[in-house]
């Protein structure tokens, strides 16, 4: 439910707002609306399966999550002064 109530809104307007308009206008633009459906299935999937098949290994992730975190951290303020340092490059320079 609470997927449903989370992408309902915006599923709505990318399929009848541009997904729609695009599958008319493409060769083989009957594949999309598919290829919408599987992707949007794909995060449930992965949740109902960690749900179901996650819980007996759920204290070893818990476990594991700092040092994942730390190094997620590390990542991602890499990322984000590269990508600054990227745009400042093409606004200044």
């Amino acid at each position: 439910m609470l997927f449903a109530m989370a992408f309902c809104p915006t599923s709505g307007i990318f399929y009848f707002g541009m997904l729609i308009p695009m599958a008319a206008a493409a060769k083989a633009g009957y594949l999309l609306p598919a290829l919408f459906a599987v992707a949007t299935a794909l995060p449930v999937l992965l949740v109902a399966w960690l749900l179901a098949f996650g819980m007996q290994h759920i204290g070893s992730f818990y476990g594991r999550m700092p040092s994942l975190q730390k190094w997620m951290n590390r990542i991602v303020g890499i990322l984000f002064v590269a990508i600054g340092l990227y745009y400042c490059t093409l606004i200044f320079l």
